[in-house]
């Protein structure tokens, strides 16, 4: 029981962290929370009344999930238990959802703007404490990301260095854990300087509000007058005129005052389209920095690190087999981790080939080989959507098609490390189509509540 609760220690704490502007909202509903079963398919929680376990299982579960997965490395479904009293009780009072007092809009407003972006002393969604721990001094260095993690020094150090700072690279390579390392070490070393901070879903959601309440005017004044602005995943404001326009006028501002700006992608500028030329040129106007996969020598040095961090031992031929199997990215590595220590910790399995594989192929279904995992992707989407392999990749353009098409081309892209021109090849299209293809699932994954279930249910099926 002892793992359960160091787990829900850690769980609480990030939702903690996340509720630091409404602290009774915490106080409320999360406070009294108790993991009490953990597997490798679902996380039970004990709630001590039927009002908790209701609103908790209706309106925070995505928060718990959250937390939870970036605590033991994976996702679980989540189901919810009433307390032994709660159980005993002979009266149980049945409470409207809709007359529940919540948090008041003010408070949800002040809560948005904490968890999502970092001014300062605001603190973005993960935990202060994570956030804290991503320096330049912890970020293991290699061939592969050496000279992005300089150009990031450098610009830490002395900001304007390098003006526009461009990194770029496939996900999971460490671009964001150098972002923070740039805004830890600024806020260390320049404490008076103002740092914003956004994913660019983020500064994108955040622009529409500001319209549709008629306040640009808070939205410019924030962004316009930053020391310096680091955006994650800039990618995303491809297609969006409105968005590229304000960008565009906000990039202008602080570039022409001589203030840091720091992008991050997972392409390099001319790959993002549909996407201005005067964006572009500027992007291109500063240093562009990749970063690449982790050599067999980096990837060994992070398993050792991070197993060291959390007190996993493992032998140095079990490192160097984990090594040898995961070379995708960093994340993947983390995951993998995580998972073997929860393992561990909670069933006492042992750190084997064996145990290693079992979790690389839920945690990576990326690690088979590229050719198979292209086939697997298709045949879930194939049978998911009814719609023939064949179909998949003729020039057929009719609504279900199109859209089944849409997302195995998505779904390559984000299980595999396949390049944009390699995933066209495979539906006889080039990669402007297929750049077209992933921007409308991941729109659609942040307007349409089916499309986001539908993806989840592919990618839990690829990965069985």
């Amino acid at each position: 029981m002892s793992e359960l609760n160091d787990i829900t220690a850690e769980v609480l704490s990030i939702i903690k962290s996340k509720f630091e502007a409404t602290p009774t909202i915490f106080n409320l509903w999360f406070e009294k929370l108790q993991l009490v079963s953990l597997s490798e398919d679902v996380a039970v929680f004990r709630t001590p009344t039927p009002l908790k376990q209701k609103i908790l299982k209706k309106q925070y579960s995505s928060v718990i999930s959250e937390a939870l997965a970036d605590v033991i490395g994976f996702e679980v479904d989540l189901d919810f238990v009433l307390s032994d009293e709660a159980m005993k009780a002979t009266v149980i009072e049945d409470i409207d959802f809709n007359d529940v007092i919540e948090e008041s809009q003010e408070d949800k407003e002040q809560r948005g703007k904490n968890i999502a972006s970092l001014v300062n002393d605001d603190v973005p969604s993960q935990n202060q404490k994570i956030l804290s721990e991503y320096t330049f001094d912890n970020f293991i260095e290699g061939a592969s990301n050496k000279f992005a993690r300089a150009a990031c020094y450098a610009v830490a150090k002395e900001p304007t260095y390098y003006n526009p700072l461009f990194i770029y690279g496939h996900s999971g390579l460490g671009k964001t854990h150098l972002l923070y390392a740039v805004i830890n070490y600024i806020k260390e070393n320049h404490p008076k300087l103002k740092i914003v901070y956004k994913r660019s879903e983020d500064f994108i959601n955040e622009l529409i509000d500001a319209i549709q309440n008629h306040d640009t005017a808070s939205f410019k004044d924030k962004y316009r007058t930053a020391d310096i602005l680091l955006i994650d995943d800039i990618q995303f404001i491809s297609g969006k005129v409105s968005t590229q326009e304000e960008f565009f006028h906000t990039f202008s501002t602080l570039y022409e005052a001589n203030k840091q700006i720091i992008l991050t992608s997972d392409r390099p500028p001319k790959e993002i389209k549909p996407l201005e030329d005067r964006l572009r040129t500027r992007f291109e106007g500063g240093l562009l920095a990749d970063v690449q996969p982790p050599s067999f020598e980096l990837r060994t040095a992070i398993i050792k690190k991070k197993a060291d961090t959390m007190g996993l031992l493992i032998s140095n031929d079990m490192v160097d087999y984990m090594a040898e199997r995961l070379q995708n990215n960093i994340r993947q590595i983390e995951g993998v981790l995580k998972r073997l220590n929860a393992l561990y910790s909670l069933s006492g399995v042992s750190i084997t080939k064996e145990s290693i594989d079992q979790t690389i192929s839920i945690i990576d279904p990326g690690n088979i080989p590229t050719d198979a995992l292209v086939e697997k992707i298709l045949g879930a989407v194939s049978n998911y959507y009814s719609v023939s392999i064949e179909n998949l990749k003729s020039k057929k353009r009719n609504d279900t098609i199109a859209n089944s098409r849409h997302v195995a081309m998505y779904l390559i892209r984000k299980l595999t490390e396949l390049p944009l021109k390699s995933i066209g090849e495979i539906f006889n299209r080039d990669y402007s189509t297929v750049i077209s293809s992933i921007s409308k699932v991941e729109l659609n994954i942040k307007t349409k509540n089916n499309m986001s279930s539908e993806i989840k249910k592919l990618v839990k099926e690829i990965k069985s």
